[in-house]
């Protein structure tokens, strides 16, 4: 391996971008600084931007014994729900902040040699102008708002930048003493200062610019601000290097984002009291199980919330969750996908008769079609009002029953990409119990020593660790079974990894039954 220039002790492997991806991220910058020996593979010469990054050799195999992989700086899904023993994150994880944030100089050096090399790749294209690159690995950083963090509560607008003391710290929290519990209990009650205030919550917000949209993402951030908790809003759109997202993600202890790969940020939240939640923000009419296994590795609560048609429970629900007809991405999608609408019942294929012709052929067809529909004005007016079916909030069955397999095509990646409303009261209500949690579980561990590896078991043990009925299966594998990936282990012994400790062993009799979580959000 070091004779074709392994980088410490290992490979780092980026895949090409995929094909519907169109944001320009950060590519070459990303790892750069932090694995500043050895090379980064990648599969293309085109891929190749810098001298750190290589083809493959052609002459050697090359194995993984054990990685982290994903796009970006975020954990894959098809990698991380793999059972993936909770060491390799934590390893991961610690060796990023010892090398990026042991010291505030040692964050302000990075940051001054990622600008420099930024300035470096900006005068090779003589553009010297940083702050309208897309693709610089410090955008999220210049982009983040902090609100709460200097002061606290209704009034308090977006802060320039993250607190002084807490820059380039490891355990920022540990330096934000206006909002740090007790070490003892008093008559003010768990979870208080010295002023009887307690410690708010972390609650970081990712909004994404194109799919999947939080539609009112400001309005929750008002509402959490009102209600004392410290925010932070962060968007990996325009770029994010390892190490910044890393370090945004240090003291968030609520992560709000719309289903995705952004989810997979979670890997860097602190592990420390209270345990970390995860909030995804799904379409009503489309749900998925993103990194449900990773979150309970990791002994992180995850639950799914909706706000749209079928998580109606009253009128006030409905006026605050309004269906959002998604135009522009509609007819993105028309241009992406094979359904073309418009279209006499005559003119119709079904299924077998369209997977029984050629691609050529089919492709023929469809350029005939497409010109048709062009041409002809009832044509056009018929697809018109298809369109508007399409979009609309209600299951549209009768294009399904007549355009088969490309109708639920098209359904599919408009449900899973359609922006979104988010139920901001309940949510915000939801954290609100976030808190008294936390200072519940403060309380026991002032009292009884007690961990967060405990306390994750017991909101297992009351069904309150996951949020969907999926959840079972995951739950059961990394928490109640015999060969769980999660717990603390040895991070030195690669041979004890994955495997349960005296404290997870004497725990997990009681989980015969691991339910989904019932708190109704």
């Amino acid at each position: 391996m070091k004779r074709f220039g392994a980088t410490k002790d290992a490979w780092i492997f980026r895949t090409a971008k995929p094909e519907r991806d169109d944001i320009k991220r950060q590519g070459q910058w990303e790892m750069k600084h932090f694995f500043h020996s050895g090379r980064e593979l990648v599969l293309s010469q085109y891929e190749i931007a810098t001298d750190f990054q290589t083809l493959p050799p052609d002459d050697a195999p090359i194995c993984f014994e054990r990685a982290v992989i994903g796009l970006g700086s975020q954990c894959s899904q098809v990698y991380c729900e793999n059972n993936i023993p909770v060491e390799i994150y934590q390893g991961f994880r610690d060796e990023i902040a010892d090398y990026y944030w042991q010291t505030p100089q040692v964050w302000q050096k990075h940051l001054s040699d990622s600008r420099e090399s930024i300035r470096g790749k900006e005068k090779e294209n003589n553009n010297p102008n940083l702050q309208e690159k897309p693709n610089s690995p410090l955008k999220c950083l210049d982009g983040a708002r902090y609100y709460n963090f200097e002061g606290t509560g209704s009034g308090n607008p977006a802060e320039d930048g993250e607190k002084m003391t807490r820059i380039g710290q490891r355990f920022p929290e540990a330096l934000d003493m206006n909002y740090t519990f007790k070490t003892d209990l008093s008559e003010n009650g768990p979870g208080t200062n010295r002023t009887g205030k307690s410690r708010k919550l972390v609650v970081g917000i990712v909004q994404r610019e194109e799919s999947r949209r939080l539609l009112n993402d400001q309005d929750l951030v008002k509402e959490l601000v009102e209600a004392g908790f410290r925010v932070k809003w962060m968007s990996f759109d325009h770029g994010c290097g390892l190490a910044e997202t890393a370090y945004l993600l240090r003291d968030v202890n609520v992560l709000v984002s719309p289903h995705g790969n952004a989810i997979g940020t979670s890997i860097f939240m602190p592990t420390n009291n209270p345990v970390p939640t995860l909030i995804s923000i799904d379409n009503s009419q489309y749900q998925e199980s993103w990194f449900k296994f990773t979150s309970t590795a990791l002994g992180q609560r995850f639950i799914s919330s909706t706000c749209g048609p079928t998580s109606y429970v009253d009128k006030a629900t409905e006026e605050r969750c309004p269906y959002y007809r998604d135009y522009s991405g509609g007819q993105r999608l028309l241009r992406q996908l094979p359904i073309i609408l418009g279209l006499p019942e005559s003119m119709v294929k079904t299924d077998a008769e369209k997977n029984a012709m050629t691609e050529w052929k089919r492709d023929r067809r469809d350029d005939y079609l497409r010109t048709y529909v062009r041409w002809s004005r009832d044509a056009q007016e018929l697809a018109a009002k298809e369109f508007e079916m399409l979009i609309g909030r209600e299951v549209p069955r009768s294009l399904i029953q007549k355009y088969g397999e490309d109708a639920w095509t098209f359904l599919n990646y408009f449900w899973k990409d359609i922006p979104r409303y988010v139920d901001v009261p309940r949510l915000t209500k939801f954290i609100g119990s976030l808190q008294e949690d936390s200072e519940r579980e403060e309380s026991v561990d002032l009292r009884n020593g007690s961990s967060p590896y405990r306390q994750f078991i017991e909101y297992v043990r009351n069904g309150e660790a996951c949020g969907e009925n999926d959840c079972q299966d995951k739950l059961q594998r990394n928490v109640a079974g015999a060969e769980s990936a999660f717990g603390q282990h040895s991070i030195n012994n690669v041979e004890l990894w994955g495997l349960p400790t005296t404290e997870s062993k004497a725990l997990r009799p009681e989980l015969v039954e691991v339910r989904h979580w019932k708190i109704d959000v």
